[in-house]
């Protein structure tokens, strides 16, 4: 949430659970780290977690109503930044 502007550096934690984003989910399959970082295929994955949760196939993990999606990936050591927006 930092990183996308959402949330001051270091209150990330604290918009989250203040309520920040009201229902969306953020990460809601448990984040790269939770899948084991698949990493060269880091992007990839975030990619398909978007597909799915739009799409309405992400199962025990899918945000309830999801038309939108938004990945931030960074990399080599922040020279290295994509962001994807998927919609259904």
């Amino acid at each position: 949430m930092e990183h996308l502007g959402a949330a001051p550096p270091g209150e990330g934690g604290r918009f989250i659970a203040g309520g920040g984003l009201g229902a969306a989910g953020i990460n809601p399959g448990g984040g790269l780290i939770g899948l084991g970082h698949p990493v060269g295929a880091t992007g990839v994955r975030m990619l398909r977690d978007a597909a799915r949760q739009v799409s309405g196939t992400a199962g025990e993990t899918q945000v309830g109503g999801a038309r939108t999606a938004l990945t931030l990936n960074v990399g080599g050591s922040f020279t290295t930044v994509v962001t994807l927006v998927v919609t259904a």
